[in-house]
């Protein structure tokens, strides 16, 4: 498995204190998978290089001042594959060091105006976003019209306090007041939005939750392991480049891939598809999964 490079880490974190709300050192390091004396070099490498880190009472932020100038996550961003494959351009660069810090700069400086937004996605769902955005600015709850859940197969009213974009302004992460819980919710499921004057009541609770390799959402609390040949394994660091950092070379022709995963859905497809190019070896769960997978085929 590749190392994760010093650039990787800071561009991880710094989207990390990026975004929505702040965050202890302790949930840094746990992100990071860092200890305590790395988290405070990475601190003071930000604090060094112009960005305006805060503290107070335990928790970090990186604020912007200036309203012309936005966090990364809203026009750029940059998903954790983004980050990744970013990090390894920038470190083709890294004896350049100026170089490569006023380009982290300027990534983190990225200007986004409101008329950039517009022109960025598309004309259909624009007002719905600039709507939830102006939510998630002014700490308003909203009332989402008409959302179809793909989860629970229906079609409701949904009030939500929308705190984090995701996927290029497709997904959003809110508060879902009724249910009393933090929920994705798709752009494309919502009918319609009414704007209300009521301010948020949940924000402690906010969080959105990781993203796996093979782009699911949820806590990373299962895990699988498999062996690929040569085929198998350059299909999957095409298909999902974050994978790569959790692969370790056998020989020329046999690659272990061992990682935490938020589903078994997104690796499972992969394995079906590519069945005879790999071995499972765990977890147990997995295997389970898989085999409840095939027997299902056989019935149909």
């Amino acid at each position: 498995m590749p190392p994760e490079t010093k650039t990787h880490r800071l561009l991880r974190l710094i989207l990390f204190l990026s975004n929505s709300y702040p965050k202890t050192k302790d949930e840094c390091n746990s992100f990071l998978e860092i200890k305590d004396s790395a988290f405070y070099n990475y601190r003071n490498v930000l604090v060094d290089t112009g960005f305006d880190l805060h503290q107070k009472e335990g928790k970090y932020w990186i604020d912007y001042p200036d309203q012309d100038f936005q966090v990364l996550r809203n026009v750029l961003h940059f998903s954790e594959e983004e980050t990744y494959l970013l990090s390894r351009s920038i470190d083709m660069i890294e004896e350049k060091q100026v170089c490569a810090t006023r380009l982290k700069q300027k990534l983190a400086t990225f200007l986004n105006q409101d008329k950039t937004i517009e022109t960025y996605i598309q004309k259909e769902k624009s007002v719905i976003v600039q709507s939830l955005r102006k939510a998630q600015q002014q700490k308003k709850q909203i009332l989402l019209i008409n959302y179809a859940s793909g989860n629970s197969q229906t079609v409701k009213n949904r009030m939500v306090e929308p705190f984090e974009f995701k996927d290029d302004f497709n997904l959003i992460w809110a508060f879902d007041t009724g249910l009393k819980q933090n929920r994705q919710f798709k752009i494309c499921r919502i009918e319609d939005v009414q704007e209300t004057l009521l301010p948020w009541e949940y924000e402690r609770s906010h969080r959105s939750k990781p993203v796996d390799i093979f782009r699911n959402t949820g806590d990373l609390n299962k895990q699988i392991e498999f062996r690929l040949n040569l085929k198998a394994k350059n299909l999957l660091i095409e298909e999902y480049p974050l994978s790569e950092r959790f692969l370790t070379k056998i020989n020329n022709n046999q690659f272990v891939l061992k990682a935490p995963v938020a589903k078994y859905e997104g690796p499972a497809r992969f394995v079906l598809g590519l069945y005879e190019d790999i071995q499972l070896i765990g977890d147990f769960g997995f295997i389970e999964f898989i085999n409840s997978k095939f027997k299902k085929y056989q019935h149909f």
